[in-house]
């Protein structure tokens, strides 16, 4: 019997790679994000008077990279995962029966949907906050609120803004891991694809093999019958 190898193989290697390396990629840029977004409230806290209190507020944005950045490397690792099952020879082909890359092809393209729905989700959310909204900022001086337009004219003053779309680590942090949605379902579908092919084939090898096996029966019955037969 031919080697049996993983349905799909070459689509999925190639989806696979492009998944895992936008999810590390997505996964970089939300790290990026965070340690540029609490340098720049430094730099404004440091750059105003010491009697002055500051107060930004980014939760919304920050939240809502975090799930990203936490999805965007669960998909890196399980496709990596998935990688691995297909370039090892040993469990990528077999002589005979499925593979280990092959039994696990329905856990691996559940898990594949799960991270790639749950990306798409916490991406809707960050996109919509990053494009519409900026941080909340507030100033006082000895316990009293300085009004906003004030604040607006320091921030212009001292180069920065609150606007979240304004600021391009943000921007490649909301943009990038959309790619990685992207070939993460196209990895899913792939692996659906490769699921389903593989219950088939499977049913056919285990008729293929009864066949063979009910063969190899009546032969042997044939040729015990035969020695019975034969004149002494």
């Amino acid at each position: 019997m031919a080697p049996v190898t993983a349905p799909y193989k070459f689509a999925r290697l190639v989806s696979l790679f492009l998944s895992f390396s936008f999810g590390v990629v997505g996964l970089g840029l939300g790290v990026d994000a965070l340690v540029k977004g609490n340098d720049d409230k430094a730099k404004v806290r440091s750059l105003v008077p010491p009697a002055t209190s500051v107060d930004i507020d980014t939760s919304d944005a920050v939240s809502a990279g975090a799930v990203v950045t936490a999805f965007c490397a669960a998909l890196a690792v399980m496709s990596l995962l998935s990688l691995l099952l297909l370039l090892i020879p040993s469990l990528s082909t077999a002589k005979r029966g499925p593979t280990l890359a092959t039994r696990t092809l329905p856990l691996q393209a559940i898990l594949l949907t799960l991270l790639t729905l749950g990306l798409f989700g916490s991406l809707v959310a960050f996109t919509d906050f990053v494009a519409n909204r900026q941080a909340k900022v507030t100033a006082s001086i000895g316990g009293i609120a300085v009004p906003p337009a004030i604040v607006q004219g320091i921030e212009k003053a001292i180069g920065t803004t609150p606007v979240y779309h304004e600021l391009s680590y943000l921007r490649l942090a909301v943009i990038l891991p959309w790619i990685a949605f992207l070939f993460g379902a196209i990895s899913s579908v792939l692996s659906l694809l490769a699921a389903s092919q593989s219950r088939r084939e499977s049913a056919v090898y285990r008729d293929t093999a009864s066949d063979a096996t009910g063969a190899d029966l009546a032969n042997e019955k044939k040729g015990n019958v035969n020695v019975r037969q034969a004149p002494v």
